[in-house]
Parts: C-alpha cells; structure tokens; sequence
C-alpha cells in the first residue's frame, strides 16, 4: 500500500506544536509564575497545551483517516477529502472538550478552566479552517 504524502507544512506545523509545547511546559510557565506579568500571560501559558492538544489531535486524526480511506478503497475511495476533515475534527472535538468538561479523565489530572475550553475550540476550529483551505496531502507527483 501505498502511503499518503503529507504536506510540508502540515509536518512543520506537527513538529512546532510539539516544540511548543515542550518550551512552555519546561521554560516558559516557570519563567511567568517567578515574574511579575499581566495576568493574561498566565491564562495564555496555562491554555496553550489545550490548544496544541486540539492541533495535534486533529493532525493525527486526519492522517489515519486518509490513510484507512486509501487502504479501504473500495468501500471508502469516494469519500471526499472535506468529510475526513469534518470525521477527524469532530472526533478530535468529542476528546478534547468531553475531557475538558470532565466527562472522562483520559489526558491526566485536569481541572476545568474555561479559558482552556477556549483554547480547545480555537485549536480544532483553527486547524480545520486551516487544512480545509491549504490542503493535507500533496497530489500525485507534488511535494
């Protein structure tokens, strides 16, 4: 079979988000709690993993549903690229904010905050509005 061929921006994106996270978890929240800054910095460090969860998720999500789509051809082939975009952020979205209102405790210790809430909306609105218009797979013989 056959893999699909990922979008350049599409693996830069993954691998900044990753970064990000990294950074803020291990440098920038410990850099904001020990210094004195507007609130807002705070709430931003505090929602940024939710936000990336949201991107990260729906990335993911994407992929696998475009690969499965091409690895079941024959049942899933006609299945247009903007419903695997819409089946991957609406999973994403079930986790992501089902975990934010507590109805499941899969990502870790999480306390309600709804400026983390926002951050999730944001992250899977952002990444699919993003995906919709720039694409996630090259076409045939494009990088």
């Amino acid at each position: 079979m056959k893999e699909i061929s990922i979008k350049k921006y599409v693996r830069y994106v993954f691998g900044t988000a990753i970064l990000v996270f990294i950074l803020n978890k291990l440098y920038l929240r410990l850099w904001i709690l020990e210094n004195d800054v507007p609130d807002i910095f705070l709430i931003v460090t505090y929602s940024i993993p939710n936000l990336i969860e949201a991107v990260i998720g729906t990335l993911i999500l994407t992929g696998i549903l475009l690969q499965t789509r091409q690895y079941f051809n024959q049942k899933f082939g006609s299945l247009k690229e903007i419903h695997i975009h819409v089946l991957a952020v609406s999973i994403a979205s079930i986790y992501v904010i089902s975990q934010e209102l507590k109805f499941h405790n899969l990502g870790g210790n999480n306390v309600y905050d709804p400026y983390d809430l926002v951050a999730s909306i944001v992250g899977l609105i952002g990444t699919f509005v993003v995906i919709q218009n720039f694409g996630f797979v090259n076409k045939m013989g494009k990088e």
